[in-house]
Formats: C-alpha cells, structure tokens, sequence
C-alpha cells in the first residue's frame, strides 16, 4: 500500500552512467525518498535490459518503471511494436508499478490482456503538453482511465495561475478509492507539484536528484525543504 505525502525521484537510466545507477539510488534513499522512477526511455540500447532489471531487482518493490515514448514527451523512438515487446519485459520483472501511457493500454486490447493476466499493478498516465483542459474533461477522462488501474497520473501544462488551481480541485471532485497524482509541468505548475500532496490527496509527488527531467520539476532538496516549512507552520 503506497502511503500518502511521499516523494518519487525520476532517474534517467542513461547508458554512460548505468555503472553509477545504484549510487544514485542510495544517494537518493539517503536523502528521505520512499519511490524511484526509473526511465528506461532514456537508454539507446536495449540488448542488456535484463542485465539492468537484475542490476536494480533489490529495488522493485519501490520502483515504478517507465518507457515513454517520444509522442508522450519521453526519449524512446522506435516502433510501437518494439515498445510493447519491452514494456512486457518490464512488467514481467514486476515494479511496484509500471507506468502506462493511457492512449498506449487503450488501443492495445492484447496488451491490456497481458497486463491483467499477469496481475501486473499499472499506473495509467496522461499528459497535455500545450494546456489544462477544463475540469469536465478531466474528470471524464479520469473515469476512462479508472478502467484499467486505480493509479492514475493526470500531467498538464500550466499556462495561468487559474490552470494550476484547477488541476489541484481534481481532488475534490473524484472518487476517493482512485489513488491521483495529478499536477501541472511549467514555472505556473511548480506550485501544483508541491500542493498535490498536501492539499490533494496524491499517494506521491515527483522530484530529481540532478537535472529536471521535466518542465518545473524540483530536486529533492527543494522539495524537502518546502515540506519542512510546511510542517514548521503546522505545527
């Protein structure tokens, strides 16, 4: 059971660094987080990924596995087909979670077979790149997307202040047996990302150890420090 107000560190699996990946991770654990993303996306060669799912097993029970592909906002740019045959290995290896894009698990009924035969737990995921769409529309969506997991991850862009708050209502207005993580990307969305899971009732929030590896991401330092002065004031 994932437990509310917790932070998830993306780490890029980038082949030049694969040998300093677990080091990451520590690092990353060491400094309060209880989730990592791992993005296989990143990496241009996929002829090891068991040698790298056996490299960070010892992890997977927190982990959830993400292959974005380019259409998404991710790195990966091969054929669908390939795509599938890669995010079955990595639901075969079985993360906590393993991260499905909501239009890739919709036009692929053999997938979402595959998914459900094998008790694989999906975290289903959408993103607007360009707005917020009114809040109907998001709860509609949200509905579709409950068909295929309880973890569902709404991502949109935060063009005014107005986009930001209205991401965050999407608590309010849905059921409370969804697990939501929902928040905006952009300079506007930063405040979306921290409130998620402190206003909301998101199971956890997104942060980086280095670089943002999306739009407003924050590191975990930032992230910890906001969440401290939150706590100083509850207090």
């Amino acid at each position: 059971m994932l437990i509310e107000k917790k932070i998830c560190a993306s780490i890029p699996l980038i082949a030049e660094e694969l040998a300093s990946v677990e080091d990451k991770v520590e690092q990353a654990l060491k400094e309060g987080i209880s989730f990592i993303e791992f993005r296989f996306d990143y990496l241009n060669d996929f002829e090891n990924i068991n040698s790298i799912l056996e490299r960070i097993s010892k992890y997977k029970k927190h982990s959830i596995y993400t292959l974005r592909p380019v259409t998404e906002g991710g790195k990966f740019g091969e054929s669908d087909t390939k795509r599938v045959i890669l995010l079955k290995e990595l639901a075969l290896a079985k993360p906590m979670l393993l991260d499905l894009e909501y239009n890739t698990i919709r036009t692929n009924d053999e997938l979402a077979d595959f998914i459900d035969n094998n008790g694989i737990r999906t975290l289903i995921s959408w993103h607007d790149f360009a707005i917020t769409p009114n809040e109907e529309n998001l709860v509609n969506l949200i509905d579709k997307m409950r068909v295929f997991s309880h973890f569902i991850k709404i991502v949109t862009t935060a063009n005014t202040m107005e986009d930001t708050i209205r991401i965050l209502k999407l608590y309010r207005l849905i059921d409370t047996s969804i697990n939501l993580i929902a928040f905006s990307m952009g300079e506007l969305g930063i405040l979306s990302r921290v409130l998620c899971n402190v206003i909301g009732d998101s199971p956890f929030t997104y942060a980086t150890i280095g670089n943002a590896i999306a739009p407003g991401q924050l590191t975990i330092n930032q992230m910890k420090s906001i969440y401290s002065l939150f706590h100083k004031k509850l207090i």
